[in-house]
């Protein structure tokens, strides 16, 4: 497990996992009523299982049986979880009812339910690819494809580039639906650019843009930048020198239904060839209907599940 998930369990195991069950305890916070629920106090389980917020979670992730939700027992709980087949995706979604409190109380914030399961199954995913190993308990090799994530949803992988001296600055990016045919492209140049950071920005925003335009509500925006992915996700510093970038970014994800996933940059090389593509031209913007036939012969390899040794 990673160890922000293994340090929430080591919290819950000493009761230190600050609810405000524990903060109204410690004279930090002055009641300890459950901020969503308004009905019982925000214990750990309260919180993580028993709240109709994050239960909506747990059986929409399929842990129905009586006896999960019947254990008072922390650390009994925990331990009942953590064994199984079902362990993986157990801690997965104690991470994320977890983080979508936060969301909710802190950010005043609420995901659909969809978008949370995404992340869920997405981090058992990475579970799975980060810590396989062979018979003889060594690592295997990791192979990286795209991902079309196996919903419902539109996909779109963008991807920033600087590169030359001087340097030029592009970003680009490709969408596709979720049965993997192509729906439009973008790319262009960036003057006076040479932060990476601002491109990988920009290159989301104009995806987005670009998905809106298209009439697209429902999107998994890929970037290989996990910077990025951070900067999103995480509460927006009004000190950050991109921070009305990153607003307006926020913004586009809160007006339609969009998940914003990091990727490897080998299942993200449509977007890492329109990105340089852009860099190389002097055109500040540009749409194509149809791929180029470089393009096209990289969603080919992308559609047929092409596998890739992670560098």
């Amino acid at each position: 497990m990673p160890e922000k998930i293994k340090f929430l369990f080591w919290l819950a195991c000493q009761d230190s996992v600050p609810t405000l069950f524990l903060l109204n305890h410690r004279n930090i916070a002055p009641l300890a009523t459950c901020p969503r629920c308004g009905l019982d106090d925000e214990t750990f389980l309260h919180c993580i299982r028993d709240c109709n917020s994050s239960r909506i979670i747990w059986k929409h992730v399929d842990f129905h049986d009586a006896v999960f939700y019947s254990n008072l027992d922390v650390i009994d709980w925990l331990k009942g979880g953590s064994t199984g087949h079902h362990s993986l995706l157990f801690a997965a979604t104690l991470w994320w009812a977890w983080h979508h409190r936060n969301l909710m109380c802190l950010n005043n914030e609420n995901w659909p339910l969809s978008r949370i399961s995404y992340n869920i199954h997405g981090m058992v995913d990475a579970f799975i690819s980060c810590f396989a190993t062979n018979s003889n308990g060594q690592p295997v090799d990791r192979l990286i494809k795209w991902n079309n994530g196996n919903h419902s949803y539109a996909i779109l992988n963008v991807d920033g580039s600087c590169m030359g001296t001087p340097v030029r600055a592009g970003f680009g990016g490709v969408i596709r639906n979720y049965a993997r045919f192509y729906l439009s492209c973008f790319f262009g140049y960036i003057h006076d650019s040479s932060d990476i950071l601002y491109d990988e920005l920009y290159a989301i925003y104009q995806g987005l843009i670009l998905a809106k335009s298209l009439n697209i509500i429902e999107l998994v925006c890929y970037s290989d930048s996990l910077h990025c992915i951070n900067l999103l996700k995480g509460p927006t510093s009004k000190f950050h020198v991109y921070a009305v970038l990153i607003q307006d970014v926020k913004d586009l994800i809160e007006q339609n239904n969009v998940i914003v996933s990091h990727t490897l940059r080998k299942g993200n090389h449509c977007a890492d060839f329109m990105a340089k593509l852009g860099a190389s031209l002097d055109v500040e913007l540009l749409h194509h209907a149809s791929p180029t036939d470089e393009l096209l012969n990289l969603i080919r390899m992308d559609a047929i599940g092409t596998f890739y040794y992670r560098e």
